[in-house]
């Protein structure tokens, strides 16, 4: 009986048996209004990776962009950072937990739903601050800091996994630094509000009132 070699590859090793190649070619897109072309390209359609990765980085332009923009102000924005200080201790409290099930949530909820649900978080916690500014009810903001830690995590996680599966294999690195550069410039924009002369914010305040 002949002696079968159990070190030897059960396959030729240069000639995978399972190839990680991009499909290349024509690719035929169905007939539907998410696919056609969109700035007469042909390259661009609604749901093409380039016009989603903008609609991902938009709405953390808006959300985590503002809410850093906030913070980068020192205070929530507030003369007496008592305020942001519990709201922060909430919402990292909350954000740790969640974030380790949010894999799980996002994965039964659809990204869709989980990007979506993600976004009220941030605009509950900024309008919390401008509540704030009227009534001093702290227990609000601490409540907008806990429910942006839920929604910060399933934000988070229905934009990495976007970042990783949408892009093909050769343009992940641009389109992720594409994704960052607009998402920063939200704190960026909502920083300026620092650059405007103070006679010019008492003007603002003192006519608003």
């Amino acid at each position: 009986m002949a002696e079968i070699d159990t070190k030897a590859p059960t396959h030729d090793v240069d000639s995978p048996a399972v190839s990680v190649a991009e499909p290349v070619g024509t690719i035929e897109l169905p007939r539907s209004w998410k696919y056609r072309p969109l700035f007469g390209t042909k390259s661009w359609w609604y749901a093409s990776p380039p016009v989603q990765l903008l609609i991902v980085s938009f709405v953390c332009f808006m959300c985590p962009g503002m809410f850093n923009a906030l913070n980068g102000m020192g205070g929530g924005g507030q003369l007496d950072a008592t305020a942001n200080n519990h709201a922060n201790t909430a919402l990292y409290s909350t954000f740790s937990v969640v974030g380790f099930f949010a894999g799980t949530f996002t994965n039964k909820l659809g990204i869709r739903t989980a990007l979506s649900f993600g976004g009220i978080g941030y605009s509950v916690y900024v309008a919390s601050f401008l509540c704030y500014n009227h009534t001093h009810n702290l227990g609000f903001t601490t409540f907008a800091g806990a429910l942006l830690g839920v929604c910060a995590g399933l934000l988070w996680c229905a934009q990495g996994a976007i970042m990783m599966s949408y892009p093909p294999e050769n343009s992940k690195g641009r389109y992720i630094s594409w994704f960052w550069m607009i998402f920063n410039l939200g704190a960026v924009i909502g920083s300026l509000v620092c650059l405007v002369p103070e006679p010019a914010r008492e003007f603002f305040l003192v006519n608003r009132n």
